[in-house]
Protein backbone atom coordinates (compact mmCIF):
# COMPACT_ATOMS: atom_id res chain seq x y z
CA UNK A 1 0.00 0.00 0.00
CA UNK A 2 3.15 2.29 0.87
CA UNK A 3 4.46 2.23 -2.45
CA UNK A 4 0.99 2.37 -4.30
CA UNK A 5 1.00 5.79 -2.49
CA UNK A 6 4.20 6.68 -3.41
CA UNK A 7 3.46 5.97 -7.35
CA UNK A 8 0.63 7.33 -7.45
CA UNK A 9 2.40 10.92 -5.17
CA UNK A 10 4.76 10.53 -8.24
CA UNK A 11 2.81 10.67 -11.08
CA UNK A 12 0.24 13.32 -9.57
CA UNK A 13 3.67 15.76 -9.29
CA UNK A 14 4.73 15.18 -12.70
CA UNK A 15 1.52 16.51 -13.68
CA UNK A 16 2.66 19.72 -11.98
CA UNK A 17 5.17 20.51 -14.22
CA UNK A 18 4.81 23.54 -17.07
CA UNK A 19 2.58 23.08 -20.03
CA UNK A 20 4.68 22.07 -22.67
CA UNK A 21 4.87 24.55 -25.83
CA UNK A 22 4.10 23.07 -29.52
CA UNK A 23 6.13 23.98 -32.29
CA UNK A 24 2.19 25.60 -33.89
CA UNK A 25 1.92 27.72 -30.88
CA UNK A 26 5.77 28.91 -29.92
CA UNK A 27 6.62 30.58 -26.47
CA UNK A 28 6.94 34.50 -27.25
CA UNK A 29 10.78 34.40 -26.30
CA UNK A 30 11.03 32.38 -29.12
CA UNK A 31 10.86 35.19 -31.75
CA UNK A 32 13.77 35.68 -34.02
CA UNK A 33 15.68 39.53 -33.62
CA UNK A 34 14.77 41.73 -35.75
CA UNK A 35 11.26 40.72 -35.81
CA UNK A 36 9.06 43.84 -36.01
CA UNK A 37 5.98 45.04 -33.38
CA UNK A 38 4.21 47.13 -36.09
CA UNK A 39 2.19 49.64 -33.34
CA UNK A 40 -1.05 49.98 -35.20
CA UNK A 41 -2.77 52.87 -32.69
CA UNK A 42 -1.11 55.85 -30.66
CA UNK A 43 -0.55 54.84 -26.86
CA UNK A 44 -0.34 57.05 -23.99
CA UNK A 45 1.72 56.64 -21.56
CA UNK A 46 0.41 59.07 -18.40
CA UNK A 47 2.87 61.98 -16.78
CA UNK A 48 5.25 60.59 -14.63
CA UNK A 49 4.76 56.87 -15.75
CA UNK A 50 6.93 54.92 -18.11
CA UNK A 51 4.77 52.38 -19.22
CA UNK A 52 1.23 51.96 -19.98
CA UNK A 53 -0.86 48.23 -20.93
CA UNK A 54 -2.71 46.62 -23.53
CA UNK A 55 -5.02 43.84 -22.34
CA UNK A 56 -8.00 41.99 -24.30
CA UNK A 57 -7.02 43.70 -27.29
CA UNK A 58 -7.09 47.25 -25.85
CA UNK A 59 -5.05 50.02 -24.70
CA UNK A 60 -5.49 50.18 -20.71
CA UNK A 61 -3.42 52.46 -18.31
CA UNK A 62 -3.67 49.57 -15.65
CA UNK A 63 -3.44 46.02 -16.18
CA UNK A 64 -4.96 43.13 -14.28
CA UNK A 65 -1.77 40.76 -14.35
CA UNK A 66 -3.80 37.20 -13.35
CA UNK A 67 -5.02 37.31 -16.57
CA UNK A 68 -2.58 37.87 -20.01
CA UNK A 69 -1.65 41.69 -20.31
CA UNK A 70 1.42 43.38 -22.08
CA UNK A 71 3.28 46.76 -20.50
CA UNK A 72 4.76 49.03 -22.86
CA UNK A 73 7.85 50.84 -21.39
CA UNK A 74 9.88 54.00 -22.20
CA UNK A 75 12.72 55.65 -20.68
CA UNK A 76 11.95 58.59 -19.76
CA UNK A 77 9.61 60.14 -16.82
CA UNK A 78 8.11 63.30 -18.31
CA UNK A 79 6.40 65.42 -16.18
CA UNK A 80 3.40 65.45 -19.11
CA UNK A 81 1.54 62.71 -20.77
CA UNK A 82 3.56 61.22 -23.78
CA UNK A 83 1.86 60.17 -26.60
CA UNK A 84 3.87 56.69 -28.18
CA UNK A 85 3.42 56.89 -32.27
CA UNK A 86 2.25 53.86 -34.48
CA UNK A 87 5.41 52.50 -36.25
CA UNK A 88 7.34 50.05 -36.36
CA UNK A 89 9.38 48.70 -33.64
CA UNK A 90 11.89 46.03 -33.62
CA UNK A 91 13.07 43.34 -31.26
CA UNK A 92 16.65 43.41 -29.97
CA UNK A 93 16.76 40.94 -27.24
CA UNK A 94 14.05 39.33 -25.32
CA UNK A 95 14.40 37.61 -22.08
CA UNK A 96 11.98 35.24 -19.50
CA UNK A 97 11.94 35.31 -15.85
CA UNK A 98 9.60 34.04 -13.19
CA UNK A 99 8.90 36.32 -10.58
CA UNK A 100 7.09 35.37 -6.38
CA UNK A 101 3.89 37.35 -6.79
CA UNK A 102 2.61 38.66 -3.33
CA UNK A 103 -0.73 38.93 -4.09
CA UNK A 104 -3.00 35.71 -4.13
CA UNK A 105 -5.98 35.17 -6.06
CA UNK A 106 -9.54 35.57 -3.29
CA UNK A 107 -9.51 31.40 -3.70
CA UNK A 108 -5.72 30.72 -3.16
CA UNK A 109 -4.70 27.42 -1.38
CA UNK A 110 -2.71 24.72 -2.94
CA UNK A 111 -3.04 20.93 -1.49
CA UNK A 112 -0.20 19.42 -0.05
CA UNK A 113 -0.38 15.35 0.17
CA UNK A 114 2.28 13.39 2.41
CA UNK A 115 2.89 9.51 3.18
CA UNK A 116 4.56 8.41 6.16
CA UNK A 117 4.34 5.41 8.71
CA UNK A 118 1.12 6.61 9.46
CA UNK A 119 -0.75 6.75 6.21
CA UNK A 120 -1.60 9.96 3.72
CA UNK A 121 -1.91 13.63 5.16
CA UNK A 122 -3.53 16.22 3.15
CA UNK A 123 -3.00 19.20 4.34
CA UNK A 124 -4.06 23.09 2.95
CA UNK A 125 -1.56 25.56 2.14
CA UNK A 126 -1.42 29.31 1.26
CA UNK A 127 -1.07 29.80 -2.42
CA UNK A 128 1.94 30.86 -3.79
CA UNK A 129 1.91 32.81 -7.19
CA UNK A 130 4.37 33.35 -9.63
CA UNK A 131 4.17 36.00 -12.87
CA UNK A 132 5.93 34.55 -15.47
CA UNK A 133 6.92 37.58 -17.34
CA UNK A 134 8.46 37.62 -21.11
CA UNK A 135 10.19 41.24 -21.63
CA UNK A 136 11.57 42.22 -25.54
CA UNK A 137 13.44 45.16 -26.09
CA UNK A 138 12.39 47.12 -28.86
CA UNK A 139 14.16 49.93 -30.68
CA UNK A 140 12.54 52.13 -33.33
CA UNK A 141 13.43 55.62 -35.52
CA UNK A 142 9.44 56.34 -34.84
CA UNK A 143 9.78 56.57 -31.28
CA UNK A 144 13.24 56.45 -30.17
CA UNK A 145 12.68 56.38 -25.96
CA UNK A 146 11.03 53.16 -26.76
CA UNK A 147 12.51 50.66 -24.37
CA UNK A 148 10.72 47.37 -24.30
CA UNK A 149 7.38 45.16 -23.80
CA UNK A 150 6.75 42.86 -21.31
CA UNK A 151 4.37 40.50 -21.46
CA UNK A 152 3.17 37.77 -18.71
CA UNK A 153 0.65 36.88 -16.65
CA UNK A 154 0.13 35.55 -12.81
CA UNK A 155 -0.38 31.51 -12.08
CA UNK A 156 -1.19 30.61 -8.78
CA UNK A 157 -0.67 26.95 -9.61
CA UNK A 158 2.79 24.98 -11.29
CA UNK A 159 0.20 23.36 -13.61
CA UNK A 160 -0.78 26.20 -15.73
CA UNK A 161 2.20 28.22 -15.03
CA UNK A 162 4.35 28.89 -18.69
CA UNK A 163 5.39 31.87 -20.45
CA UNK A 164 3.49 33.57 -23.03
CA UNK A 165 2.78 32.09 -26.27
CA UNK A 166 2.93 33.34 -29.53
CA UNK A 167 -0.62 33.38 -30.04
CA UNK A 168 -1.60 34.45 -26.42
CA UNK A 169 0.03 37.75 -26.98
CA UNK A 170 -1.79 38.39 -30.44
CA UNK A 171 -5.01 37.78 -28.59
CA UNK A 172 -3.61 39.97 -25.51
CA UNK A 173 -2.92 42.66 -28.06
CA UNK A 174 -5.35 42.82 -30.66
CA UNK A 175 -5.28 44.63 -33.44
CA UNK A 176 -3.62 47.85 -31.12
CA UNK A 177 -0.10 45.49 -32.70
CA UNK A 178 0.52 42.97 -35.48
CA UNK A 179 3.53 41.09 -35.05
CA UNK A 180 5.68 40.46 -37.67
CA UNK A 181 8.47 37.82 -37.37
CA UNK A 182 11.80 37.58 -39.04
CA UNK A 183 12.80 34.64 -41.52
CA UNK A 184 14.97 32.65 -39.86
CA UNK A 185 16.17 31.16 -36.21
CA UNK A 186 16.50 32.78 -33.42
Amino acid sequence: MKHLMIILITVSLIGCTDVPLTSSNPGLYSLPEGSILKLNQALTIPARKARTGIQYGKPTRGVDKWHPYCEVVVNTLSDSQATIVPGNYRVTKIRRAQIPYAGTQPDGGNLLASTSAAGLTIAQSPSYAWLYKTTVSLESTDYPDIRQIECGAVFGTGYDARHMTVREFEETVGKVITLVQATGTK
